[in-house]
């Protein structure tokens, strides 16, 4: 059976060759609508297209798969109709290149096929965001530096730099002004001229005159916000002196309201910000007359007088935010601060350009890079021309599709234009999305795109068309009508940037089941016979049973659940975390609805009992909320999960984890250090910690530890300790062994041996919630591959990369396990839930204030209206806002209440059968009569109601009041709650004492046998701890190692005393070299190896020419090529190995950067110094291996002619025990008459052959092992292993 779509959805699907804006409101079914508009243009009879020629940008990658997999699915189904259809087969085909994708995706598409139009190397990588972070701060540092620099030096346009850095960075450091430039640089990266827009914010303080103030841009919205005010102290006046009217009404008000109200109106008839300043601070009020002798109604004289005191405090209020000082006086402040708006801007752009260059030469790239470089392919930035490359886009797209519209910026709508056809005069865009669900406004999306578009394209047929879908497919009508009467109510053009009426309201489409009222398992059902007919015909022809014959309440109805948290109860019982008491209230009616409530099976279409995983609790924010309902609703039997997006960070075995790392990178910190010792990984408690500050108390802690760590290791062995010094010495002993590792092991193997050394991994898995907290470490070691992958190395900036994603709030949240099957509730925030539905939603949360902290800095940005600064004095350390910082804040305000008024829309749409708003006030009961006053029968709530709201049930509450008792909100009784909190309490205490009394009287005979049990050591416990597998360069780091420890046993403390050195800027030293890029002694061994890997040693074209055609060809890197000194290797090249090399080479026997893999029992390994019991560490000689069944494997050309391998082999040892495999890369090898050569390059920066000796020696006999047994059967084994150093210019003997 077809599906039956509306006539509305229909259009959607059938319109062509238009622009077409598909306003979709929540559950009308947008997805499937575009799948089926996509399966219908591919599959057309007449002019069908490729699918490969249309362009589906969605907002997620997962959005993205899951349109693909329907549209293939879709395809799949017709070629089961049509299975001779070729057009059909071709598109199943073209689907998997298909451009369904994310508008990142398609920018990197475009970047990969035409990096050359912007001379970008094509190896770049996307950066990872710690990284780019990390080079932020470096980039910046750099910046301020050198500016810095130039100001000492007294330069002519410095002075506003010293000035700026004084005004806006207090105290010693800049990280106030690098937080303003990278905020100015990221907010600039959402426009497709950054630079264009960051030079037109500094011209916006050009004000001298009223004039000009009146007509500055960023006023106007502040002008309409104060008019708007003037008119709602109209409404409030006129309604103020229509109680005066009333019979028993307080008649002898009526003349100072009419004199109100007189000037209200003067006041609203202004249209400039000068005259509403002269209006506003010049009004003055009338005395109320007497009521002496009054006799009516006490309560209307109340309300007369309240409502003229809250006009009276608007006024206020307006004067004290926008009138704080004379028209003069704000233009003085707007010239003191144009040249602070002048410098910060030149900053930025100056932060832009060497952040852009540093990218460059690392070859990375940024998300907002991926979209600047595609439109510069695409776009011409001087003349905002279209390129010959988007010409070509034109041609290969018939039609550019576009998801979540309401999401974009204008960066992407540029983008999306220049492939589109309207410059040719065809119109090929189509647009879905519902503007009352953009939420992404912190991500820079821009909704005025689409309202533009709404408020143009016309309903009717036109080349640029709109499409309203209203119908939803989701929610019962209960849901749907309480969302509608709310959003009657609070949302309108000038808050929300949508006029909520009957055009935009929501239409219920689903047909859903009711509870018979006899019997429960007979239903019947609510729909909409007739599309065409109003709701509220509808609604009356059908049927409302209810869910018990005994009780005519709907089971279906949303409900308002308010608690009390000034309750003076909670306050006595010391219930500090009231959050607690609003989950324990949300627990109580969960368990009842477990009870009565329904919804409906979705495979069966019947009703059946509600489930946890039927639930869901949304909040604004998880952030200290989401714990604590899990945990409150845990203790009341109610399995809850919180899937959230933040935590990761402040998970208690991650930080744990993190302060290791910290103090094995210097130990000279304080806080680190007393967080490792007092967790599991050192085992002291408190007292023991104030006893190791207690021992001097003139020094700084970490020394305490360090003299103490190092008593403690000096008296073990020889004495008795005390279990403070068993623990330190411990502790110290695996300390310094981890410390040890630093310089030579991967951040990811550090952190898994510390997991191991310490036992701290199995300790964490073993606490409460284990899997999920070994699952965080587990992460951590992923986020170390990571940043190995990054042009950051060591532990040092893996710290600082750890510290730069909590600085900038970049969590990943802690790891998830819960399945999607898994009956329980979930606990999410409202952004997470967009795109989802739940049949029954908690919205809670909603007494919590909203968070305004983005109006509240120096700065605050806004896209239309530029840039606003306090105007800052440095001199006197003064600060005061100006009119332009004032005006663009409130508008910032009033767009961001706007966005949470589309979150409270997208929260209220996610429920499919039953709504349950849940919150907090104080003094619930009176608040509830305040908001009566605000409460409107008819038409809106006011605006200074609605713009003033600081939570959601500011305006739920007023919306909900003003349709008397259609919606009853139950008031929680505090009282019980605290009881039943208090009662867990108790109960957990008791239960463990009952745990402590049955530990104190368990049977010390059985503990014993389990004591026993648990103390046996596996017999074979050394090979778990052997690898099966190694590199030649891990047995080379790891037999250095031993050795410095070696000679450092005993002698070197970890704790060492680092030589104080005063901060220099980097301005003041002199600078003669090329500043030392990050490990560069292995950057230049690695360029040198591949210079020579690549050099041709029987050619006659010097070393010079040789390395300038590597680099033309792409063998070597420009930085390689720098690297390399050319007369190093001319001398290697001229000398007598050099001759020896070119003979091979000619006879076709010089071989280079050969891999193989060998096999090695733990014996031969101790022979060759890698040993437990090696005889290189007892000073031995490492001769005489014995080797035992070697098998040559894979040898190409073994025998014939003395011939080598010249492709990969793999070499097998003895079969008598277990191996261990080595495999490694031989540098260079060649084959002469009586023997084979083996060389190895090294550019250590060494003073002696000897000291290359001591640390390769083992390295090369490997490689020479290796090829006796790979040549062995043909006769012919290894006479000589050299090392060549380029650094001493000489060749060194390795002792066969």
């Amino acid at each position: 059976m077809g599906v039956s779509w509306t006539k509305e959805q229909q259009q959607v699907i059938d319109l062509r060759n238009r622009n077409i804006l598909v306003s979709a409101a929540a559950g009308s079914g947008k997805t499937a609508v575009l799948v089926e508009r996509i399966i219908k243009i591919i599959t057309d009879k007449e002019n069908p297209v490729d699918i490969d020629r249309l362009l589906v940008v969605t907002f997620t990658n997962a959005a993205a798969a899951e349109m693909r997999e329907r549209i293939g699915d879709a395809i799949e189904k017709a070629l089961q109709e049509q299975p001779e259809n070729e057009h059909l087969q071709r598109q199943l085909t073209l689907i998997h290149n298909a451009q369904i994708t994310t508008i990142d995706s398609f920018c990197l598409y475009v970047i990969r096929n035409h990096f050359h139009e912007i001379d970008l190397e094509p190896n770049f990588r996307i950066g990872d965001e710690g990284e780019l972070k990390l080079l932020k701060e470096d980039v910046l540092a750099k910046v301020l530096e050198k500016n810095y620099e130039r100001a000492l030096a007294e330069s002519e346009d410095s002075s506003n730099f010293l000035a700026f850095a004084d005004s806006y960075a207090p105290g010693r450091g800049d990280e106030a002004i690098s937080g303003m430039v990278q905020q100015l640089y990221e907010f600039s990266r959402s426009y497709p001229w950054p630079k264009e827009w960051l030079s037109d914010c500094a011209k916006d303080y050009r004000v001298q005159t009223v004039e000009e103030l009146d007509g500055a841009l960023w006023l106007a919205p502040l002008t309409e916000h104060i008019r708007h005010g003037a008119e709602d102290l109209i409404a409030l006046t006129e309604k103020a002196l229509s109680l005066t009217l009333q019979e028993n009404g307080p008649y002898m008000y009526q003349k100072a309201i009419e004199s109100d109200l007189a000037k209200y109106r003067s006041l609203a008839e202004n249209r400039t910000f000068s005259e509403f300043y002269q209006g506003f601070t010049n009004l003055s009020y009338d005395r109320l007359a007497s009521a002496r002798n009054y006799e009516g109604s006490e309560e209307l004289q109340e309300q007369v007088k309240a409502l003229r005191d809250r006009g009276k405090d608007t006024v206020k209020k307006i004067c004290r935010q926008y009138f704080f000082t004379s028209l003069p006086a704000m233009l003085e402040q707007l010239g003191k601060t144009e040249p602070m708006a002048k410098e910060l801007v030149r900053l930025t752009l100056e932060f832009a350009d060497a952040f852009g260059a540093e990218k460059r030469r690392k070859n990375l790239v940024d998300f907002h890079d991926l979209e600047h470089f595609a439109l510069e392919i695409l776009v011409d930035g001087e003349t905002k021309e279209i390129r010959r490359t988007a010409e070509e886009f034109q041609d290969t797209f018939a039609e550019i599709m576009i998801d979540e519209y309401q999401d974009s910026n204008q960066v992407q709508e540029t983008i999306l234009k220049a492939i589109s056809k309207e410059r040719r005069g065809k119109h090929n865009i189509f647009m879905v999305g519902d503007v009352k669900q953009s939420i992404y406004r912190f991500r820079l999306a821009r909704p005025e795109l689409f309202m533009e578009k709404y408020d143009t394209y016309s309903l009717e047929e036109s080349d640029t068309q709109r499409i309203d879908l209203h119908k939803n497919f989701r929610s019962r009508r209960e849901v749907l009508d309480c969302t509608n009467d709310i959003f009657y109510k609070i949302m309108t053009r000038n808050l929300g940037n949508v006029e909520y009426d009957e055009a935009a309201a929501l239409y219920p489409g689903a047909v859903y089941p009711y509870p018979a009222p006899e019997k429960n398992v007979e239903t019947v059902t609510e729909g909409d016979p007739d599309p065409e007919k109003n709701v509220e015909t509808v609604a009356e022809r059908e049927p409302r049973p209810e869910n018990d014959s005994k009780c005519e309440k709907n089971i279906f109805a949303p409900e308002i659940l308010l608690l009390d948290s000034g309750e003076e109860l909670l306050e006595d019982s010391g219930m500090a975390d009231k959050k607690q008491l609003e989950a324990r209230m949300i627990g109580n009616r969960i368990k009842t609805l477990m009870q009565e409530q329904f919804v409906t099976d979705k495979k069966t279409g019947e009703l059946r009992r509600v489930k946890y995983s039927d639930i869901v609790i949304l909040l604004r924010s998880l952030s200290s909320w989401a714990d604590t309902f899990a945990q409150t609703l845990a203790e009341e039997g109610i399995p809850a999960h919180s899937v959230s997006a933040t935590g990761y960070f402040s998970a208690v075995e991650v930080q744990t984890v993190l302060s290791m790392l910290r103090i094995l990178d210097n130990p000279k910190q304080d806080i680190p250090l007393t967080a490792v010792l007092r967790s599991p990984m050192a085992g002291l408690n408190d007292e023991e910690l104030g006893l190791l500050r207690l021992r001097e108390r003139n020094v700084r802690f970490h020394v305490c530890v360090q003299q103490a760590c190092e008593e403690a290791l000096e008296k073990a062995g020889k004495e008795p300790l005390n279990p403070l010094e068993k623990k330190l010495a411990d502790f110290y002993r695996t300390y310094r062994r981890l410390r040890a590792l630093v310089p030579d092991t991967p951040i990811h193997e550090l952190i898994e041996l510390l997991l191991k050394e310490t036992g701290y991994g199995d300790y964490a898995a073993a606490m409460p919630a284990g899997a999920r907290r070994k699952a965080n470490l587990e992460m951590l070691v992923e986020k170390a591959i990571a940043y190995e992958n990054t042009s950051y190395k060591g532990l040092f900036h893996f710290v600082r990369y750890i510290d730069e994603l909590q600085k900038y709030d970049v969590d990943f949240g802690e790891a998830d396990l819960t399945s999607e099957n898994e009956d329980v509730v979930r606990i999410m925030s409202i952004h997470k839930s967009k795109g989802l539905e739940f049949p029954v939603v908690f919205v809670a949360g909603m007494g919590k204030n909203f968070n305004k902290q983005d109006t509240r800095s120096k700065m605050v940005l806004h896209p239309e209206l530029g840039l606003g600064l306090d105007c800052m004095d440095g001199k006197k350390r003064t600060k005061s806002p100006t009119i332009a910082k004032k005006a663009i804040a409130k508008q910032i305000d009033l767009e961001n209440l706007g966005e949470e008024l589309r979150v409270l829309y997208v929260a209220l749409t996610r429920a499919k059968e039953k709504l349950i708003l849940t919150g907090m006030k104080k003094d619930a009961e009176a608040s509830l009569l305040s908001y009566g006053l605000l409460a409107e029968p008819e038409g809106t709530l006011s605006y200074l109601a609605r713009e003033g709201a600081a939570g959601y049930l500011d305006w739920v509450l007023p919306a909900v009041l003003s349709y008397s008792d259609k919606y009853p909100i139950t008031l929680a009784n505090p009282a019980e709650l605290v009881v039943e909190e208090l009662g867990s309490r108790i109960k957990m205490q008791q239960e463990k004492e009952d745990c402590l009394r049955e530990i104190a009287a368990a049977d010390h005979k059985k503990i014993e046998e389990f004591s026993q049990s648990f103390a046996k050591v596996y017999a074979h416990k050394e090979d778990i701890a052997r690898k099966n597998k190694y590199s030649v360069s891990e047995l080379k780091h790891r037999a250095m190692r031993e050795m410095m420890q070696r000679e450092e046993e005993g002698t070197t403390p970890v704790f060492k005393s680092e030589e104080i050195v005063p901060y220099i800027p980097e301005f003041v030293r002199h600078r003669e070299a090329k500043e030392a890029d990050v490990n560069q002694g292995a950057l230049r061994g690695t360029a040198v190896h591949r210079v020579m890997e690549c050099y041709r040693f029987s050619a006659e074209e010097p070393a010079a020419r040789q390395i300038g055609d590597m680099l033309a060809q792409g063998k070597i890197t420009e930085d390689m090529k720098d690297l390399v000194k050319v007369s190093l290797v001319e001398n290697f090249v001229s000398s007598e190995l050099g001759e020896r090399m070119k003979a091979a080479e000619e006879e076709a026997r010089l071989y280079r950067e050969k891999p193989f893999v060998m096999g090695f029992s733990a014996a031969e390994l101790a022979a060759f110094g890698f040993g437990e019991e090696s005889p290189a560490a007892a000073g031995e000689n490492a001769e005489g291996i014995a080797v035992e069944g070697g098998v040559a494997e894979n040898v190409s050309g073994a025998a014939e002619d003395g011939g080598a391998a010249a492709r990969e082999v793999s070499v097998v040892g003895t079969e008598k025990e277990d191996l261990t495999l080595i495999q490694g890369i031989i540098d260079v090898f060649w084959i002469e008459e009586d023997g084979i050569v083996v060389l190895d390059y090294k550019t250590d920066r060494v003073d002696t052959g000897q000291e290359l000796l001591d640390r390769y020696a083992a390295q090369l006999r490997l490689y020479g092992e290796a090829l006796n047994r790979i040549y062995g059967e043909a006769g012919l084994t290894v006479k000589e292993c050299l090392l060549y150093s380029f650094r001493l210019g000489e060749v060194i003997a390795v002792p066969m």
